[in-house]
């Protein structure tokens, strides 16, 4: 429906044997750059302690010299900020935890109007207060000259900054900054409020304070995302650390802010939306239109009245700004239509009426709409300067775009998507054409598609509260780690209706197969209503919420674009993600009974519910959603589960009882013959299946022929089967031990029933080798190996496996989802019964059957 291009990322399918991780959750990671299992376990648990050594970044251990020197000399301190919400953070980070432990710390943070970063005269102003040392924070990073002329009136500075390094370093007496190639530090994306807490951080290593820092870590997580840069390594520690501590802060300023934001915000989850388009504007507005400063007083405040004060002002200012905004972006729209400026290869626009602190937004916003480089200038008449904000498309950098033409302005700097400078009103057409050029250079038609990155295509079962308990372990999201794209393929979509005050949304449910589910919501969409039609399948994509209604839980489609289907459907995807469901599941139901966190529920399926029962009496029912993936599994692969109570809310319509899912291993059997017992057993592993020649040959010579089996086959053959076959029978039947001795992963299943180790341990009853053959006969064993034994001790009962295989495809799980966009006959162990069936069917004609190596289970 848009005019975009949906990129959508690789499937691995892939499992680790430690994580417990759904096949969409586990791909959302690895498709980021998370993609060992190492990698995952810090990405799921970003705790403090996993801080890099601070000392790793080149010249923080002269800052800290320098700091210490300052102290012991009684010198004054001043910290030199910038006008955004980063440099409102690092300034006021930077004031309290050196107030910490020393008095003479002061702050100066540039008006607008004085221009981004350091400054002569601001710098002479410092000196003549009695300045000693300056620490930069979030800037001079390209101040050179500003550097030389601090050195000659006797002001030393260490610089703490993250933007990119485009010429020699300054003269400074320590230059911090992540992107500098000589550091041990590996991570070169910290924001400036992150580069100056690894300076302080240090300072408090060496004093000894080394937690007392963390007490300031909702200050660097603000900063952070409201800088967008990537929310990993340390970046996701501090956010994801620093949201939890926002919600029950002790910062004076942050809780006024807070309170009259959101009234009660400590029952609120706060995540990164909130810092990004709710809170960081408030600081951001200080800057903008007035004085930054102000935002910095109320961040380091000790006063309650002076707190409550600030923060209703900078709320007023704020929605000044909006205001402020949509004028401006009104004038800008008038401009492009007027001028055509949306036919040239980026968007240049300037007037004498636009807000200097305004504009970056403003530019942002025309990007969004047109997706293309979009530069927005505020006019200087009585300087004849114009000062600009930039903001770039993918593919194009802005940067280096400027680079190539550096002559033309007074001043500049930035990132490959996000930049500023001045310049000379006379040279401003000069600029148009040469970044216009530069353009057709660079660019080609496919550049000005906005792409649509879909990170996992999804099935409509897994929309569930259970779900995004999982998807909430990749929290916090952000740039780099963005909320996930899903998309659902074939859907029909019904009752479209426009809703909003102006009617320009789009609300709709959509139909899949038997499932239903309703109120899609799809922003500033409404035009597109008459052109969705009910009786087309379309691919839709999303992004999942959260929300509550009347104390329930619900999960909420957002969507991002509609694109009309092919048609083609592949069930082995279906297939696999269904079967690969991760237990243990986190899941909710709603109650009237009071219940405690000890009383034993169990679950009971019929055609239509999964009903919650403690004792004989019913205490509620699970949701739908999760209800059609365990019953389906339930019914096709003999799963059965267990549940306990994990915590219980008490609320006003019901009670919310947490609770966790996890697969139920446990064999039970009434029956008495062995016979009997062993039927049980088969019905319990393999359904109405029944065991292949080969198992039967095994299991055969084991428990009637009372022999000692060596058995070679080949991978795929159901030996886990029979392995079950045997720890069922002689551990719970016969109360036996039995080592299963592999080095081989083993599933849950297995490990529920035999005790693993990769050599032989004594003290078992039975032992089971699993390719891997014993030193010596070991007389109450299976030997079961997938290379021919050039030699076989006498003592062996000796089994050749011998299968036909003539008509069948083995392909790996990654080649065969390939072929499920082509081919019908096609056989995974994770697809349910009834196709099963159909291709044990297909086993006895001359058709080609496209198969995993297990479909020799079924030979």
């Amino acid at each position: 429906m848009l005019s975009t291009k949906w990129i959508q990322n690789k499937k691995y399918f892939k499992m680790f044997e430690n994580i417990d991780l759904d096949n969409e959750i586990i791909d959302l990671l690895l498709n980021r750059g998370i993609d060992s299992e190492e990698k995952i376990i810090k990405f799921i648990n970003p705790i403090l302690e996993n801080i890099s050594n601070p000392f790793s970044l080149k010249d923080v251990d002269k800052g800290v010299e320098l700091i210490f020197d300052a102290i012991k000399n009684k010198k004054n301190i001043w910290i030199y900020g910038d006008y955004d919400v980063d440099g409102i953070t690092s300034t006021s980070l930077s004031y309290l935890s050196l107030k910490e432990v020393y008095e003479n710390i002061f702050y100066y943070i540039p008006l607008r109007d004085e221009g981004y970063g350091l400054n002569k005269e601001a710098l002479e102003y410092i000196k003549n207060e009695g300045g000693d040392l300056v620490i930069t924070v979030d800037c001079g990073i390209s101040s050179i000259e500003e550097i030389e002329f601090a050195n000659s009136i006797g002001l030393d500075v260490i610089i703490t900054d993250h933007h990119e390094i485009n010429n020699e370093l300054p003269n400074a007496k320590a230059v911090i900054n992540p992107k500098r190639e000589d550091n041990e530090f590996q991570f070169k994306y910290l924001a400036g409020v992150g580069t100056v807490f690894m300076l302080l951080y240090a300072l408090y290593i060496k004093l000894g304070l080394k937690n007392e820092i963390f007490k300031f870590i909702d200050i660097v997580a603000i900063g952070t995302v409201a800088d967008i840069v990537p929310l990993v390594e340390e970046n996701r520690i501090f956010v994801k650390n620093g949201l939890e501590k926002l919600r029950n802060t002790k910062n004076i300023g942050l809780k006024k802010l807070l309170k009259n934001i959101y009234g009660d915000y400590k029952n609120k989850e706060l995540d990164t939306y909130d810092i990004g388009f709710i809170i960081a504007p408030v600081f951001n507005a200080a800057g903008r239109l007035e004085d930054a400063k102000k935002a910095v007083r109320l961040i380091i405040t000790d006063s309650e009245t002076e707190a409550e004060y600030l923060s209703k002002e900078l709320i007023e200012q704020n929605n000044e700004r909006k205001d402020i905004q949509n004028n401006i972006l009104e004038m800008v729209e008038k401009d492009i239509i007027s001028r055509g400026l949306d036919k040239r290869g980026a968007i240049v626009s300037y007037s004498k009426d636009y807000h200097h602190g305004i504009i970056g937004i403003v530019a942002s916003k025309i990007v969004d709409k047109y997706y293309k480089p979009t530069i927005i200038m505020e006019v200087k008449e009585e300087e004849k300067i114009a000062v600009a904000s930039c903001r770039s498309i993918e593919n194009f950098n802005i940067i280096e775009a400027l680079n190539s033409m550096k002559d033309v302005f007074l001043k500049y700097g930035g990132h490959a998507g996000a930049a500023g400078f001045s310049i000379s009103v006379d040279k401003i057409t000069e600029f148009e054409n040469r970044l216009d050029e530069y353009c057709k250079k660079v660019l080609g038609e496919d550049d000005y598609i906005k792409p649509l990155k879909i990170d996992r295509e999804l099935i409509v079962d897994k929309i569930s509260f259970e779900f995004f308990e999982k998807l909430k372990l990749l929290k916090p999201f952000g740039f780099s780690n963005p909320n996930p794209i899903f998309s659902l393929r074939n859907i029909k979509v019904t009752n479209v209706r426009l809703i909003g005050k102006e009617k320009n949304h789009l609300m709709f449910d959509i139909v899949k197969d038997s499932a239903y589910i309703r109120n899609l919501v799809w922003f500033n969409n409404g035009h597109v209503k008459d052109k969705l039609e009910l009786e087309k399948f379309y691919n839709i994509a999303i992004k999942l919420k959260q929300e509550t209604y009347k104390d329930k839980y619900y999960i909420k489609l957002y969507v991002e674009d509609i694109k009309e289907s092919d048609g083609k459907e592949n069930k082995i995807i279906n297939y696999i993600d269904r079967y690969n469901l991760s237990f243990p599941l986190n899941s909710i139901f709603y109650t009237k009974e009071k219940l405690n966190t000890n009383s034993n529920l169990t679950l009971e399926f019929d055609d239509e519910f999964a009903k919650i029962k403690n004792g004989f009496k019913i205490v509620g029912f699970l949701n739908r959603d999760i209800f059609n993936t365990l019953d389906y599994l339930k019914k096709n692969f003999n799963f059965n589960y267990i549940i306990k109570i994990k915590d219980i809310k008490e609320k006003e319509e019901n009670y919310n009882v947490f609770i966790e899912i996890d697969r139920d291993y446990n064999f039970n059997s009434l029956s008495i013959k062995e016979a009997n017992i062993f039927n049980d057993i088969k019905r319990f592993l393999i359904n109405d299946f029944n065991y292949n020649l080969f198992q039967k040959k095994v299991l055969g010579a084991i428990f009637k022929d009372k022999k000692t089996v060596l058995a070679i086959t080949k991978q795929g053959r159901g030996v886990d089967t029979i392995y079950l076959t045997l720890a069922i029978y002689l551990k719970v039947i016969k109360d036996k031990k039995i080592l299963l001795i592999t080095k081989d992963k083993k599933s849950k299943f297995i490990k529920s029933y035999l005790d693993i180790s990769n050599e032989y341990i004594k003290g078992y009853d039975f032992y089971i080798y699993d390719n891997i053959l014993p030193k010596k006969f070991i007389k109450n064993s299976l030997v079961i190996s997938y290379k021919d034994v050039k030699e076989v001790d006498e003592n062996y009962f000796f089994i050749k496996d011998n299968i036909d295989e003539k008509n069948i495809e083995i392909f790996t799980e990654d080649e065969l989802i390939e072929k499920g966009f082509k081919e019908n006959n096609i056989y995974t162990k994770k697809m349910p019964i009834l196709e099963k069936k159909q291709i044990l069917n297909l086993l006895k004609t001359e058709k080609k059957i496209y198969a995993t190596r297990d479909i020799r289970a079924l030979l």
